[in-house]
């Protein structure tokens, strides 16, 4: 990771640290930028991803998909890890993409 760290307010309000792109871009330039400002929030946290909450995912990725900082919220949401949507993926997703990097990570440093 390039650069140093940024305090970025999470989901929850609480303060998380940061390093890398995001640091740069600090949380007030990216964040206040997102087309997710303005909308209720319970919509990025859904109780489930499956049933009848898929179109609660739904609709709120719809959102992502029109937002300008989707790639710095996807960004983010990859080191960070927090739950709910976040940069048009939910917390499952976002597990799942990181998997093939940790076995890319493994063999490259074995």
């Amino acid at each position: 990771m390039s650069g140093g760290t940024s305090a970025v307010p999470g989901p929850d309000g609480q303060m998380r640290l940061v390093a890398g792109d995001d640091a740069r871009a600090s949380a007030g330039s990216w964040m206040a930028r997102g087309a997710c400002r303005g909308t209720d929030p319970e919509l990025f946290f859904p109780i489930a991803v499956t049933g009848a909450a898929a179109d609660q995912v739904r609709s709120a990725k719809a959102v992502c998909g029109r937002c300008e900082v989707l790639a710095h919220c996807l960004s983010y949401a990859l080191r960070a890890l927090p739950h709910g949507i976040w940069g048009g993926t939910t917390w499952e997703e976002r597990i799942a993409m990181r998997m093939p990097l940790a076995e890319v990570n493994r063999k490259v440093t074995s």
